[in-house]
């Protein structure tokens, strides 16, 4: 890997989004419609800008730009290294789908959604580029306050107490989190930058310290992963966010939790220092037990955003078993799967809310015959459904096919028996869903006593096309990134680069 070098495309990453911010301070209300726009092409230059550092990333090249100094080693400075472009260049992309969705969706009165949208997008791209783990943490507590008006949005009661509820677990786990930061900063002689092989040693401290320090960072990044038993703010924020922020939340700020995790066990401990700690049984249990139960608490969700963000905790936890296997193909499945999860639950979260817009349904229970009603988002949601089961040649099987070739490598079969579980619980919880749009509609009581009620397809009037469109990308994506990963070349090229290195 080259030296890095000095470039400022990083901060103006970075900074681009304010410019919507901008947008809607300044332009009057008059000119909602332009101000929107002009959000969306905010975030759009932002996915440009990031996109136009692939081929130097693909060279090895990585870029660097100093922001402050606070004390002697001590500093802010940015640097987007292959695993940082590769969680930068999804959440840019989702993002800029989100944003075109959320021009339909969101009243356009309400124009803070947008301000802080666009703000929470700033934050969480330093999270991705942070050169250090100072900088990861300043990024990452402003990216909690930048979401919390996100989620409250709607301002009824469930949303305010979703709120204060993740306001609550964020703010302690940035509590532990800060504790893990100082250890960390007192016991690796002032090192907190990110390590090609982990910066932190035996010889710098007790085995007993060091062990105490990953299992801070674990708790303060888990409450963001939604490792169990610290998920409890999850279930509540996403049903009570509006649609595209729910995408947002499972897609990318669930991920800056397992983000965080990527990079202790990465670029602060290593591969080598956590197996002489013996700390990575302890993450693969707790990724098992909350892949397992998560799964079987969604099963019992009639409410389809509620059923969707227990799918969501268990699937994060699929980076975190492919991490604590410290085998080559799980790292490899755990990374990808930053990307995976995002296209498959950002296109299912944006097929709620048109289900929400056109309909005014929440409840699967509710939902008979709504394939026919909205064939394009349901067909949609089925591929992606689909996908999270691990059906090839999705995005979702190459997760699990990773992942399953990682527990041989590792010699732990019993990873794999918990993959399978996971797929039947997933189908589960998914195939109902599929049957009732498509197998069931209203009127079916009439079909018993002999009125028969065939529904049609009705396309081309089931939404704004703002609404279908970025639905539609994500589908598509997932199947194409799936036969792709199998490929030699980009995306995989990244992440394989990542993990040959850290697994040399």
């Amino acid at each position: 890997m080259r030296e890095s070098t000095f470039s400022a495309v990083p901060l103006v990453a970075i900074l681009l989004p304010w410019v919507s911010l901008l947008a809607i301070l300044i332009f009057p209300k008059r000119a909602e419609r332009l101000r929107l726009w002009l959000c969306f092409l905010g975030s759009l230059a932002t996915f440009g800008v990031v996109l136009s550092m692939l081929p130097g990333i693909l060279d090895g090249n990585t870029y660097t730009i100093k922001l402050a100094s606070v004390v002697e080693s001590l500093e802010m400075r940015l640097t987007v290294d292959t695993l940082g472009y590769y969680f930068g260049l999804i959440l840019a992309f989702l993002w800029m789908l989100a944003t075109v969705y959320s021009i339909s969706y969101i009243d356009h009165k309400h124009n803070r959604f947008f301000a802080f949208m666009a703000m929470c997008e700033s934050f969480i791209l330093g999270c991705a580029f942070s050169a250090n783990m100072f900088t990861y943490f300043i990024f990452y507590e402003m990216m909690t306050f930048g979401s919390y008006p996100l989620i409250i949005h709607e301002e009824t009661t469930m949303a305010r107490r979703a709120g204060y509820k993740y306001l609550v677990y964020a703010i302690a786990a940035g509590t532990v989190l800060f504790f893990a930061i100082v250890a960390h900063y007192f016991w690796g002689d002032g090192q907190l930058g990110f390590g090609r092989y982990g910066v932190l040693g035996l010889e710098m401290a007790s085995r007993a310290a060091l062990t105490a320090v990953f299992f801070t960072y674990l708790a303060g990044f888990g409450v963001k992963a939604a490792i169990m038993p610290l998920h409890g703010w999850v279930p509540d924020a996403h049903p009570a966010a509006p649609s595209p922020a729910s995408a947002l939340l499972s897609g990318v700020i669930l991920k800056a939790g397992a983000f965080g995790i990527i990079r202790v066990c990465f670029n602060v401990f290593g591969v080598e220092l956590m197996r002489e700690l013996k700390v990575y049984p302890v993450m693969a249990v707790l990724a098992c037990i909350t892949i397992v139960v998560a799964s079987v608490f969604a099963l019992t969700q009639d409410n389809l955003k509620r059923r969707l963000a227990y799918s969501s905790i268990g699937q994060v936890s699929y980076i975190i078993l492919g991490l604590s296997m410290l085998a080559h193909d799980g790292a490899l499945g755990g990374v990808m799967h930053l990307t995976h999860h995002a296209l498959m639950k950002g296109c299912l979260f944006l097929c709620a809310g048109v289900i929400l817009v056109k309909t005014g349904k929440k409840n699967i229970s509710e939902m008979a015959g709504i394939g026919y009603q909205l064939p394009i988002t349901m067909i949609c949601f089925s591929v992606c459904a689909l996908a999270m089961m691990g059906t090839p040649p999705s995005v979702g099987f190459v997760t699990k096919w990773l992942l399953g070739s990682g527990s041989l490598e590792a010699g732990l079969p019993v990873y794999i028996v918990i993959l399978l579980v996971s797929a039947l619980l997933n189908a589960a919880y998914f195939l109902p869903i599929i049957y009732m749009a498509f197998f069931r509609w209203e009127g079916d009581e009439l079909e018993e006593h002999g009125e028969r009620h065939h529904p049609k397809l009705v396309f081309g009037k089931e939404a704004d096309h703002k609404l279908v469109v970025p639905v539609v990308i994500l589908a598509a994506l997932v199947v194409i990134a799936g036969i792709w990963s199998n490929v030699p070349g980009f995306p995989y090229s990244l992440v394989s680069k990542v993990v040959n290195v850290i697994f040399r």
